[in-house]
């Protein structure tokens, strides 16, 4: 080997299978799972640095992202990892359900991938982007204070407007007692004119601030569609684990060592489990009692025990109900 068995057994654990297994295997499995360990291990370190961009740009973090970063990137790596580990290599015939569940497996493992990749994109056309963006930018600013410069024109025409009839009708008599709302309005007025530039300003630093990191994203996807090969490259490299696993032999040394493994661990649970639940009647109630087992095979329970008891029919019932046939 040329890596140190160590390296081999720190890879195996990273892709989430057992060493202890793989290590008695044949060569070409325990590549096989050394390549799933050493891309697992790159894509952690990948998406630790891609989150970190993406935090960093949506809530201006330069330091925090990368904990934030560190801390996600564990918990969607897990995910992904469990995806795989839970994984049932190919069988000689698939169930609906069994198709179902890989389906959705997929869906998953896409997923996870797609919110590492696209902001890795994003990096890669950093300097194409950074000029569209600003076009939008100044297109978006423009937009948004020509509709809230107008909206306060509005609200101050229609402010005068309506201090000036309160004041018309004020002059001919028509109305008393009317000096708070003059003031009101009046007040309204002066606050309407001096906010209006102060309002403006502070909407304009707020969309001049903005890292418009979604509009990015949408951008890069629907303007450079070619990006989208770049994808699903990524993409089969994050798939490339599932499948690792997935073309395991299931007949094979692995597969059915893992197999009597798990049958085993579970066997040993099941047994310490029936003897604490007698255990627990006996201690607390007095009472010697025996876990019900209704299957041949417990605790995978798939062949039901036969019932041998000899059970009469309807009539037999109504019969003995009634005393009829007795005599």
């Amino acid at each position: 080997m040329l890596l140190r068995k160590s390296t081999y057994i720190f890879f195996w654990r990273v892709s989430g299978e057992d060493p202890q297994i793989i290590k008695k295997a044949k060569y070409r499995l325990k590549v096989r799972f050394l390549a799933s360990g050493i891309t697992v291990f790159v894509l952690f370190w990948i998406s630790v640095f891609s989150y970190h961009y993406s935090f960093n740009k949506l809530f201006n973090l330069p330091i925090l992202s990368w904990v934030i970063g560190l801390v996600f990137t564990m918990m969607i790596i897990n995910i992904y990892r469990l995806n795989i580990i839970t994984l049932t290599p190919k069988k000689l015939s698939y169930s609906l359900g069994y198709i179902a569940s890989l389906a959705i497996r997929i869906f998953f493992i896409v997923l996870i991938g797609l919110t590492v990749i696209k902001p890795l994109e994003l990096i890669l056309l950093n300097k194409h982007v950074e000029m569209e963006i600003e076009a939008f930018k100044h297109e978006k600013i423009e937009e948004t204070m020509a509709s809230s410069g107008a909206y306060f024109d509005e609200e101050i025409k229609n402010t005068e407007k309506e201090l000036s009839d309160l004041i018309s009708k004020i002059d001919e008599n028509r109305i008393s007692d009317s000096e708070r709302k003059v003031e009101f309005l009046e007040t309204k007025l002066k606050s309407l004119k001096s906010n209006k530039t102060s309002e403006l300003e502070e909407i304009r630093r707020l969309l001049n601030n903005s890292p418009y990191f979604i509009e990015s994203l949408i951008l890069i996807n629907t303007k450079y569609p070619k990006i989208w090969l770049i994808t699903a490259f990524l993409l089969l490299i994050f798939l490339s684990p599932f499948f690792i696993k997935f073309t395991t032999n299931p007949s094979g040394f692995y597969s059915r060592k893992q197999m009597l493994l798990q049958e085993k661990i579970i066997l040993e649970e099941y047994q310490l489990f029936k003897k604490r639940y007698k255990e627990c009647f006996k201690s607390k109630l007095g009472l010697s009692v025996e876990f019900v087992e209704n299957y041949e095979n417990p605790p995978f329970n798939t062949i039901r025990k036969k019932d041998n008891r000899i059970i009469g029919k309807e009539t037999d019932f109504i019969n003995h109900l009634y005393g009829q046939g007795e005599d």
